[in-house]
């Protein structure tokens, strides 16, 4: 077998991971837009590392865009096989790929306009090709065993990141070897939050695929989270009658914050 890091590998984000079985069979486990300004990576999302053509199967975590956004631009590019999926990931992707579809037409529109722009201006992908690319999704359940080929089975378990994410476990048949299981985290959410389940652990693993953007960080508790945004509001908002921006991911941590301003307003 041989892995490839074709994304979110000395960067955050940009998902990516290419694994090529014994036989030829390949499987691409997310294929995120990438989100930032580092020069090494200007190009990121208008190259492939790989034909996608060649890509086999591929499989997707979550919705969020830096493991999903370039999903349109991958069919648009050749693949044409199943993109496999939590039903619940599906579904969010449908409203966020239209959307960052959209996105990337207005971007276009806007470097076309800029005299001293001499980079792409047509779009990575389109409304349509976003749209045609969720014709290849198929949703399936947490925690049973599916055949994505003869040597193949995958398994989903909760990741607890956002509505639908999962983690991903591969069992490879290897003939006459014993069956290779390899794990891939996508992103971990943590324990005792509103909203969500807590992450379940994954299977004994073989390998595991782990991306590790908060790995050492030690997070405050929902108890603490909440009395600190009360004190930020308060501050901000009471004694210096200002406004309070927060930026956050509009699927999942929104959610949360909206979930903590409404348990803090019920209890006055």
């Amino acid at each position: 077998m041989k892995l490839k890091f074709c994304g979110a590998a000395g960067s955050v984000t940009g998902s990516c991971h290419l694994l090529e079985l014994d036989n030829g069979f390949k499987i691409l486990m997310d294929c995120g837009l990438y989100q930032g300004n580092d020069d090494f990576l200007e190009n990121f999302n208008r190259e492939w590392m790989f034909n996608p053509a060649d890509i086999d199967v591929m499989i997707l975590s979550h919705s969020h865009i830096d493991h999903a956004g370039r999903i349109p631009k991958l069919v648009k590019d050749g693949f044409k096989g199943d993109i496999i999926c939590t039903s619940a990931t599906r579904d969010l992707a449908a409203i966020m790929l239209l959307d960052s579809g959209s996105i990337q037409e207005q971007d276009a529109r806007y470097l076309a306009r800029k005299k001293y722009y001499h980079g792409p201006t047509d779009p990575l992908y389109t409304v349509e090709n976003a749209r045609e690319s969720l014709q290849q999704f198929v949703g399936i359940a947490y925690n049973r065993w599916f055949s994505i080929s003869e040597d193949v089975s995958l398994q989903f378990r909760d990741a607890g990141h956002i509505l639908g994410s999962s983690s991903v476990t591969l069992k490879v048949s290897r003939h006459g070897l014993k069956d290779t299981y390899i794990g891939f985290s996508g992103d971990i959410g943590r324990p005792d939050r509103p909203i969500l389940r807590d992450p379940q652990p994954m299977p004994d693993l073989d390998y595991l695929i782990c991306e590790s953007t908060y790995g050492g960080k030690e997070h405050q508790g929902t108890p603490q989270d909440e009395m600190s945004l009360l004190k930020i509001i308060d501050q901000t908002c009471v004694v210096n009658k200002g406004k309070l921006i927060i930026p956050a991911f509009s699927v999942g941590r929104t959610q949360e914050i909206i979930y903590m301003l409404d348990k803090l307003e019920s209890a006055g």
